[in-house]
């Protein structure tokens, strides 16, 4: 359905504590549609607690798509580092306004997230959940 490449913007460390590391990654990203879904770029921000082998994570961002639309999500997932790697599976849902877009409130996406341990390099291909 999509492709996304891009990077992180800015980091910070929100506390350290027995159960792992909670940071934040806000990052932009490109994002290349196929079919219905545009393009357009992203932004968004990510909340992760960092344990000994998963991380877990929640987000929100906004797409601003080819033709100016915003199309506000919230995210939620796991990932696992893989070498100098950071693998996971993130679930997208949108809450536009946008009546053009209105089809996309009604879409839950799955994204196979593949994305360097530093966060200097996110990608994602997103697939529409049925």
């Amino acid at each position: 359905m999509a492709e996304e490449k891009g990077s992180a913007i800015g980091m910070s460390v929100k506390s350290v504590g027995a159960e792992g590391t909670t940071i934040e990654v806000s990052f932009v990203s490109e994002v290349q549609g196929f079919g219905r879904y545009t393009g357009g770029r992203n932004l968004g921000t990510l909340t992760a607690l960092e344990g000994p082998n998963t991380s877990s994570n929640t987000g929100q961002g906004v797409m601003v798509t080819k033709d100016g639309e915003y199309l506000p999500w919230h995210t939620c997932g796991i990932s696992r580092r893989v070498g100098d790697r950071v693998k996971g599976i993130n679930l997208v849902a949108f809450s536009t306004h946008s009546q053009k877009y209105a089809w996309v409130n009604d879409v839950l996406l799955v994204l196979d997230t593949d994305s360097a341990a530093d966060f200097s390099q996110i990608s994602d291909t997103a697939y529409e959940w049925k």
